[in-house]
C-alpha cells in the first residue's frame, strides 16, 4: 500500500463511515443511528449507540467509551485492531492502495462470540491508585475546582469516597503510521471518585483531571489566586482534544449497579440518585439529601441501591433527547416495585441538570435588585 496522509483519510471517510463499517464486517444492526442495542463488544442491552456525529463514524458504549470515539475506534474495540491495523484497511477500502476505487471484498458478518477467557481484574491497581490519594482538605485543588462550579463547601466536605491526587498521569494512544502504543501526556492534579457496589466493593475510579487558572491579584501587594477547572489539553501530535474526564473500571462490565456512594441514606432511609458527582452535589446543596452520583443515564437506570434505602430522590437531567427522564423512570419503576418510594425531580429548563439550576438560584440570590 501506498503512503497516505492521515488527514486525507478522514476527509475520504468523513460521511461515508456506516458503509466503511458494513463493508469490513460490523453487521447492520450495530449501525442503526435511531436505536440503542447491545454493545458489540461488551454486550449488554441497549447500552450501545451507534451516532455517526457529524459523519466520523462515532458512537458511544456507556461501559467501554462513555466519552465516545471514533470510525477508527470502533474497528479496533470491535476486531480487536490497533490503530495502524484500523487506518489500513479502512484505506485499502477506500482505494487509497492505488488511487482507485477499492475493490475490496466486504468480509464475513461476526461469527459467534467464543466463550471469553476470564477477565483480568485491575483491582489491586484501581486501590493502589486510590490510596496514593488523599481525602480533601477543604483547600486542595479538588474542593478548589467544586467551589469553582458553584457548589458550597457544606454539600462536599464530609463525603466519601472523594479523593485528591496530586499528580495523576495521564495517557493517550500514539500512532507512528505503523502501531499504537500509550503516550504520556504528563502528570496533573486530580480528583478521584471510588465507584463502588452498595457495600462497598471497589470496582472503578472516576478521575477529573485538572489545571491551574489564576485571577488577578487584589490590591497592591495581592498574589495571583490559584483556582482549578477541568484541563483542557490537545493530543500533542494530532491536536484532538483529550477528555478531562476518564473511568477505569476493574473489569469488563464491572460498573453496572455500582455508584459513587458520596452519602449514605439519612437516618430516615432517604437517598438522592443522581448522574454526574458534580450533579449530586448540588442536589444536595439543593435538598440537604445524602446523595450519590451513578455517573451516567445507564448508571442510574441500573443503580442498586443500599439495602437500608427507604426512599429515592431521583434527580434526572433535563436533556433533549429525553435520556435522563427516562432513565429516571426506569430507576423509579423498579425501586417501586421493591418496595421503595421513589420521587423524581427535574429541572423546568430544557438542558439544565441540579448544578445549573443551583447555579441559576445563587445568581438570583445575589443579582442587585
Amino acid at each position: 500500500m501506498k503512503p497516505y496522509d492521515l488527514s486525507d483519510l478522514k476527509a475520504a471517510a468523513a460521511g461515508r463511515w456506516p458503509e466503511i463499517h458494513a463493508a469490513l464486517g460490523i453487521p447492520r444492526e450495530y449501525l442503526n443511528t435511531r436505536k440503542h442495542c447491545p454493545c458489540p463488544y461488551c454486550g449488554g442491552k441497549d447500552r450501545y449507540r451507534y451516532t455517526d456525529y457529524q459523519g466520523t463514524g462515532a458512537f458511544i458504549c456507556n461501559q467501554c467509551t462513555p466519552d465516545g470515539g471514533s470510525g477508527f475506534d470502533l474497528l479496533m474495540l470491535v476486531f480487536g485492531y490497533d490503530f495502524a491495523t484500523a487506518a489500513n484497511e479502512t484505506a485499502a477500502l477506500l482505494g487509497f492502495s492505488d488511487g482507485q476505487a477499492g475493490q475490496h471484498q466486504p468480509r464475513a458478518p461476526l461469527p459467534p462470540a467464543k466463550p471469553a477467557a476470564p477477565p483480568k481484574d485491575k483491582q489491586a491497581a484501581l486501590l493502589n491508585l486510590w490510596h496514593e490519594a488523599i481525602p480533601l482538605s477543604g483547600q486542595d485543588p479538588a474542593a478548589q475546582y467544586l467551589h469553582g462550579r458553584g457548589l458550597p463547601a457544606a454539600a462536599f466536605q464530609t463525603a466519601f469516597n472523594i479523593r485528591y491526587h496530586p499528580a495523576l498521569p495521564l495517557w493517550a494512544t500514539d500512532t507512528d503510521g505503523q502501531t499504537a502504543k500509550p503516550l504520556l501526556i504528563g502528570y496533573f492534579p486530580a480528583m478521584l471518585a471510588a465507584v463502588t457496589t452498595a457495600d462497598g466493593q471497589l470496582q472503578g475510579l472516576h478521575k477529573t483531571y485538572l489545571d491551574a487558572v489564576y485571577a488577578k491579584p487584589c490590591g497592591e501587594n495581592g498574589n495571583h489566586i490559584p483556582a482549578f477547572t477541568k484541563l483542557n489539553i490537545h493530543h500533542p501530535h494530532t491536536g484532538e482534544p483529550l477528555p478531562a474526564k476518564k473511568m477505569q473500571s476493574r473489569y469488563p462490565d464491572a460498573l453496572k449497579g455500582a455508584a459513587v456512594h458520596l452519602f449514605p441514606p439519612d437516618a430516615q432511609g432517604r437517598l438522592i440518585v443522581a448522574e454526574g458527582i458534580e450533579t449530586a452535589f448540588a442536589a444536595r446543596a439543593l435538598f440537604g439529601l445524602p446523595a450519590v452520583a451513578a455517573l451516567s443515564a445507564y448508571g442510574m437506570a441500573s443503580f442498586v441501591w443500599p439495602s437500608e434505602t427507604q426512599e429515592l430522590f431521583i434527580c434526572a437531567d433535563h436533556d433533549d433527547n429525553r435520556t435522563g427522564i427516562k432513565a429516571a423512570h426506569s430507576l423509579a419503576v423498579r425501586a417501586i416495585k421493591a418496595g421503595i418510594k421513589a420521587r423524581i425531580w427535574q429541572p423546568e429548563t430544557a438542558g439544565f441538570d441540579a448544578l445549573d439550576e443551583l447555579n441559576r438560584r445563587q445568581d438570583e440570590q445575589t443579582a442587585p435588585p
